[in-house]
């Protein structure tokens, strides 16, 4: 791609390029402090600023809905996995730059104004602000009195194909650059460069008729497409080991040195006031770093303003925000700026508009306000400012729309949680080590079936389709929005594995809470399984909640009938309280049958059967057997948990919180406190004695996990009777109940029978309690 060996081409060693650089006066002056910016304070303090906002912070300025938010934070999202995409494929430059790239700069590629209305259809977070505090306050006053775009995405499809419209820039990709004011043996030594991407100015009606009047050059190129270049690209692979930041900065320096003497042509010609500034993105695969350049005399002076990286959805919301400030800025600040010093001045310009008969229709709608803001082919936005501590949103009454519907957890799990230090059976004896350094402890331990750690996430899903794109995105971050709507839309459908049932919403509207009731379909998944961490018994418990908007709203993604309603006919719609109930029995199991699930790996759902007559419906849990390939498996809801639980709190973008609730805790079953159905029905091991032995695999654990556990199911046997928890064992050990985790029939070779008996002979106390196995 261009400019992969520029040194190489220009027959430049890094040393002759250095020092090239210094005698065209060009210097890197790093993350200096701010006094050293002079006047360029203001923008370049705005520009670190929002480099540090967090994905928190962002959307604590919003309201939970609010279609700008919500835009901009599922971009971040789908522009963070594009990026782990190519790395994980190892793309190659284009590569990279198709999918990130090009993603990140689309508003300098966008339109001006809606061509229904010819209003403007949003405005930026941050703001621009021009360096004369005269200018400013015209600036503010022309916004106030701006009227946003009403018009529906369907209203702007019905417009003409050949029906004009204005873009304010333009680009230059891979072209040579004409280094105007250096010396022919200069220019050769330099002719291998190109940068990749360069934006500036496109020459609309307005531009092209004060042009001609100019003498100082305008445009860098042969062909004059890009009038006054402002940013400056160069971009590399993740995997390209030749490239790094020092030499992609060498590189793009004379581009930029000369991009930036247009400018300081334009305003010694005519002698009018423009803040002369360049900004230089450097790329290299995930990384990005951006750069300003002002003038310092006849020099050039360039600072290191931020680094990022696109991998994480907060990155990538920092770059958006940045890139969206810079167009602001070249819309309002910097096009306005270079338009008034070829006119000769803001009133010489007021007077020189043209007339619709001297120009196309775009340029007349694009110059006649001066500072058009581009379009995006999004939702306009209908709260424009950030939020006032007091609630209100600056510039516009206040808010009251109602906010999102928010279901309370269907499993309140920390009502169980067993108090700090609360261990009345001291089932959690061995679970350190630390309490009992004993020689048997390192080969083996015992865990009681009663001691559970049980994670809940619950994901009611958005019926708004932008935040609903998001939600599915976070859900299933391998698949793309459509398929995971389709799949899951499939498994919604099937009665087997879900239900349609009452629940209870609460939305709120201003100060006011508002309650009611609403038939959801549901899936409600479960899995156990042994820790290999620590031989602990963990529960996985899943619900995914639709109500009949959310469900159109899939349909819509999944571009499936928008009439489909995938409820139950057979389902009575259980109230919320025999819902819960019945979702309960996860939190009560214990004994023999919480290790026959876990032992098993059991995936479980719910579902609803009629009785024998047919006249009312239960709720009952069952296998987990999805009747179609085209579905959700076991193994994408399991991911769903393990990415939601299992990770940090940044993990969940902070506009999912209303949707999106997880809890997580350890505690201790109630004896006799199951219910629920039978061992049989579970297909699950229905264990004979008071316990099972278990034998750790030979690959997929961590080496420090003990060889061996004895998992107790007789609730009232205290672990401080050691000697009972080695008649136990050795009563387990006689009947055969001996595990490899899933498997009935396991191997255990003549030395494991070996280590067992000389591990119950220790804990009957027939031999020293910290003797050793030989």
């Amino acid at each position: 791609m261009a400019m992969d060996q520029p040194e190489e081409n220009s027959k430049l060693t890094t040393e002759e390029f250095i020092e090239l650089m210094k005698d065209h006066g060009i210097s890197f002056e790093g993350r200096i402090q701010p006094e050293k910016w002079g006047e360029y304070t203001a923008i370049f303090e705005e520009i670190r600023r929002i480099g540090k906002m967090g994905s928190k912070e962002f959307t604590d300025m919003f309201h939970p809905q609010d279609k700008y938010a919500v835009d901009k934070a599922y971009k971040a999202v789908e522009l963070s996995e594009k990026a782990w995409n190519c790395l994980e494929s190892r793309d190659s430059e284009q590569g990279w730059r198709k999918e990130v790239e090009y993603r990140a700069f689309e508003c300098f590629d966008s339109e001006v104004i809606c061509r229904i209305c010819r209003k403007r259809p949003w405005k930026p977070m941050f703001e621009a602000k021009p360096a004369d505090p005269a200018d400013v306050e015209r600036l503010q006053r022309r916004r106030q009195k701006r009227v946003l775009c009403g018009c529906t995405r369907l209203e702007q499809t019905q417009t003409k194909v050949n029906d004009q419209y204005s873009r304010l820039f333009y680009r230059e990709l891979d072209k040579h650059i004409d280094h105007e004011d250096m010396t022919d043996s200069v220019k050769r030594r330099l002719k291998g460069q190109r940068p990749d991407r360069v934006i500036g100015l496109r020459p609309t009606g307005t531009l092209r008729h004060h042009l001609p009047s100019l003498q100082a050059k305008y445009c860098p190129f042969k062909k004059a497409n890009v009038v006054f270049p402002f940013i400056v690209i160069e971009a590399k692979a993740a995997e390209n080991t030749a490239a790094s930041f020092p030499s992609m900065l060498r590189q793009t320096a004379f581009v930029i040195r000369t991009c930036l003497r247009l400018q300081q042509n334009l305003r010694r010609e005519t002698r009018m006031p423009h803040q002369c500034l360049v900004w230089s993105f450097l790329i290299m695969g995930e990384e990005w770093r951006l750069y300003a350049a002002v003038p310092d005399g006849s020099d050039v002076q360039i600072f290191d303003l931020w680094h990022g990286t696109v991998l994480f959805p907060e990155g990538a919301l920092q770059l958006l925000l940045i890139i969206e400030h810079l167009c602001d800025w070249a819309c309002e600040v910097y096009r306005m700026s270079v338009l008034t010093c070829l006119a000769g001045g803001r009133d010489n310009l007021l007077s020189s508009r043209l007339s619709p008969s001297g120009t196309d229709m775009s340029s007349q709608h694009g110059d006649t306000e001066l500072t058009a803001l581009r379009a995006i082919s999004l939702p306009s936005r209908s709260s424009l400012m950030r939020e006032l501590p007091n609630g209100d949103i600056a510039g516009l009454p206040k808010d009251n729309s109602p906010g999102p519907l928010e279901f309370d957890p269907l499993l309140q799990i920390d009502s169980i949680a067993s108090p700090h230090g609360q261990d009345s059976h001291h089932w959690r004896r061995w679970v350190t080590n630390e309490q009992d350094l004993s020689f048997w402890t390192g080969k083996a331990t015992i865990r009681h079936s009663n001691q559970v750690q049980l994670s809940f996430v619950q994901v009611a899903m958005p019926t708004e389709v932008l935040l609903l794109n998001a939600c599915l995105a976070s859900c299933f971050p391998y698949l793309r929005p459509k398929e995971a709507a389709r799949r899951l839309l499939v498994s919604l459908q099937d009665d087997d594995l879900a239900v349609t049932a009452s629940m209870e919403a609460t939305s709120r509207q201003g100060y006011q809470f508002h309650n009611s009731t609403l038939d959801v379909r549901a899936l409600i998944y479960f899995r156990s399984a042994l820790n290999p961490e620590d031989w602990g018994i963990a529960r996985h418990v899943l619900a995914i909640l639709c109500d009949q908007e959310a469900l159109r709203a899939l349909a819509e993604i999944a571009e499936l009938n928008p009439h489909i309603h995938p409820t139950s006919e057979r389902c009575d719609r259980p109230d919320c309280e025999r819902f819960k109930q019945a979702i309960d029995w996860v939190k009560a199991v214990g004994g023999t049958k919480s290790a026959g699930l876990a032992l098993a790996r059991r995936q479980l759902c719910l579902r609803s059967v009629s009785d024998k007559d047919g006249s009312f419906m239960k709720l009952e849990w069952t296998k987990f057997c999805p009747q179609s390939d085209d579905g959700l498996s076991g193994e994408d809801l399991l991911g769903i948990m393990s990415h939601i639980s299992e990770s940090p709190e940044a993990a969940v973008p902070a506009l999912l919180a209303p949707y999106i609730k997880k809890h997580r805790c350890t505690y201790t079953v109630q004896v006799g406190s199951d219910q629920g159905p039978t061992p049989t029905v579970l297909e699950i091991p229905n264990l004979l004695t008071s316990g099972a032995l278990i034998k750790k695999p030979t690959t997929g654990w961590p080496e420090t996990t003990q060889d061996f556990c004895f998992l107790v199911t007789n609730e009232t046997v205290r672990f401080d009777d050691v000697a009972q928890l080695g008649h136990l064992l050795e009563e387990s050990r006689r009947a055969k109940e001996l595990y490899v985790i899933v498997r009935k029939k396991a191997t255990y070779n003549q030395r494991d029978f070996a280590l067992i008996d000389w591990w119950i002979r220790v804990l009957k106390n027939e031999l020293p309690y910290d003797a050793t196995f030989e």
